[in-house]
């Protein structure tokens, strides 16, 4: 039997997950694959998918800044992916490449774990990962109100101002933060001094896309009583829905979990 190849694309990527994760699902169902990370700059993307595809990689992660940029390497884009502007994984089959998101089926799977489905949602940021997740919320008939510092900065829909916030919250059962605030410290505390969490409702969920620390946002909330969910369950459903397309088979989600927690100590 040869053992097939799974990559995760990115630049950098060395701090990326999705071999733990993947390695785990492979190892839970007798699977002879493995993944590995490779650190591809922007101007080799394209050349890097092609080979992948001429070895006949099992699949493949992208992971920032690729997500747009890949689409012009692929020789087909399924409709998650066209609607929202970013492939995150690579399918292959026989030389031909096709790109899909499962970034936005990702989150609505993780919102599930804390039967937060609901809405109306607030979405901070303007990015593609608040594109991901209102695209995420509307598969599910949930509309969300983007906000954002910079409101024009959201080319593909419309946000509204950050002052504006505030007056929003009392009727949100769903606030999400997009941002990148929770990258770094001052950032962080930044963000949740400039979110009111007072007004929001008692069975209200405050979300992030961090998977790699607590938010102060989050803390706060928790603090506040309200549930919370951080980014490893969306990064989690993610690399699942990846492992079925790839694969054709149900993700161990219980062995992928572990993994990833593992990874994250």
């Amino acid at each position: 039997m040869t053992t097939r190849l799974a990559a995760v694309l990115g630049w950098p990527v060395a701090h990326s997950r999705s071999p733990a994760l993947h390695g785990a699902a492979f190892a839970a169902t007798g699977l002879d694959a493995t993944m590995l990370a490779f650190a591809v700059a922007p101007d080799a993307i394209a050349t890097a998918v092609r080979g992948l595809a001429a070895l006949g990689c099992l699949g493949a992660s992208v992971t920032v800044p690729h997500k747009a940029a890949v689409m012009a390497a692929c020789d087909a884009i399924d409709h998650d992916a066209r609607a929202i502007g970013a492939v995150n994984c690579l399918a292959f089959d026989g030389g031909r490449v096709t790109g899909h998101n499962t970034d936005a089926g990702g989150f609505v799977d993780a919102l599930v774990e804390v039967d937060g489905a609901r809405g109306p949602a607030i979405v901070l940021g303007a990015g593609g990962a608040a594109r991901a997740v209102v695209a995420g919320l509307a598969s599910t008939g949930i509309a969300a109100t983007v906000f954002a510092r910079r409101p024009d900065a959201a080319t593909w829909g419309t946000a509204r101002p950050w002052h504006e916030l505030a007056s929003a919250l009392p009727h949100t059962r769903l606030l999400v933060d997009c941002t990148s605030a929770g990258l770094d410290d001052v950032s962080d505390r930044a963000l949740a001094a400039s979110v009111p969490l007072a007004p929001l409702p008692d069975d209200a969920v405050v979300a992030t896309l961090v998977y790699h620390r607590p938010t102060a946002l989050c803390l706060d909330a928790a603090a506040r009583g309200l549930r919370t969910l951080d980014g490893r369950a969306m990064l989690l459903h993610q690399a699942a829905r990846a492992f079925t397309i790839w694969t054709g088979r149900l993700a161990p989600i219980a062995a992928m979990r572990a993994a990833l927690d593992r990874s994250l100590r």
